[in-house]
């Protein structure tokens, strides 16, 4: 393997060579730097290797920088209010913060003490008397969280965090996930700040850019880069992987063995996960738009035997994961990136 490949193949990573996503990153960022922010949370969605991730990341990181924020992550699958109760005091240590408090925690209690003062030991209160005294020291606190889903957790997480914003506090919210799974959050009606969360999806990326960067670090005419650019279909995950390959190989072309190895990485590191996601009746669905060239709705739904409202049902539900997209009048196509090839090889080895 060459050194210094200047992209990656693993999800969540930031690469060397990225597409920026500057206008997103930038709402963000100035958004929640404003002296009255407009809004106090966003949430970033995308179908898996969009670049979810790698943008939180980014917008965390450029936060960490400044003096006057405390940036900590929470996991929606785990118990959340301790667990950022004691990253809060521990960053905010860092800053001379909490010199006097002591947070205790065990596998069952977690209890914080102040100097001269009863103990605590109600998390939501423990983390409210800590976020209070890190404003009162004029930090923001920014909580990050990659891949919400509906869990008892993320939902107790919402309704604490829509009382910590009622409360005027500064405490703001950046997380990742996949359309359904907010969209089942919210649906939950665990908090109604949530419908009123701004969402951003990461579309595909500009081929253009795409095409540019490739005829850069890989020292090809744009022509062949655009040719590249074109097998990513804008897929931020495709444009790595695809990369990678090419840097690896010194090749100007893709011939065969590189389009057999670019298809193994897609399948095995993306798109295996991504079907494992769907229901049995989205996969027959998929199937059958695979089988169909010209991708008219109407002869799809046919081929299923469906009734018009119960395909549309799935249609839609295929649109919200970023499956397919609409391609012309009565017309779908897949969305990522020789996912065509992927359903089919699937349907004949089934």
């Amino acid at each position: 393997m060459k050194n210094n490949n200047p992209f990656n193949l693993m999800f969540g990573k930031a690469p060397y060579s990225i597409i920026e996503r500057y206008s997103q990153y930038q709402e963000i960022i100035n958004t929640f730097n404003m002296n009255n922010p407009t809004t106090y949370a966003y949430i970033i969605t995308g179908i898996r290797g969009s670049g979810k991730t790698v943008l939180l990341r980014k917008i965390a990181e450029e936060l960490r920088q400044r003096k006057e924020w405390i940036v900590i992550d929470g996991n929606s699958q785990d118990e959340l209010i301790g667990p950022l109760s004691e990253k809060l005091i521990f960053e905010g240590k860092k800053s001379k913060l909490f010199l006097d408090w002591t947070l205790n925690i065990s596998s069952k209690f977690i209890s914080l003490e102040i100097k001269n003062e009863s103990k605590i030991t109600n998390t939501e209160i423990i983390f409210e008397q800590l976020l209070k005294k890190a404003n009162a020291n004029k930090k923001k606190v920014l909580i990050t969280i990659d891949e919400v889903s509906l869990t008892n957790n993320m939902k107790k997480f919402a309704n604490f965090y829509q009382s910590m914003i009622g409360k005027n506090y500064d405490l703001f919210l950046l997380m990742t996930g996949l359309n359904h799974n907010i969209n089942a959050l919210i649906s939950s009606d665990s908090s109604s700040f949530l419908s009123r969360t701004p969402k951003i999806e990461l579309l595909p990326l500009d081929e253009v850019e795409i095409a540019k960067e490739y005829q850069k670090i890989l020292n090809v005419s744009f022509i062949q880069a655009a040719a590249f650019s074109k097998l990513t279909s804008g897929y931020a995950f495709a444009y790595q992987v695809l990369g990678f390959l090419l840097y690896e190989s010194d090749k100007k072309e893709v011939n065969d063995e590189l389009l057999f190895k670019y298809d193994s990485y897609l399948r095995n590191n993306g798109y295996n996960v991504i079907w494992s996601d769907l229901t049995n009746m989205e996969k027959n669905v998929c199937i059958a738009i695979a089988k169909n060239e010209d991708g008219q709705a109407k002869d799809i739904a046919k081929s299923l035997n469906m009734t018009e409202s119960n395909y549309q049902n799935y249609r839609s539900r295929l649109i919200e994961k970023n499956i397919i997209k609409r391609n012309g009048y009565g017309k779908l196509v897949f969305v990522l990136p020789r996912f065509k090839n992927f359903v089919q090889l699937v349907e004949y080895f089934n």
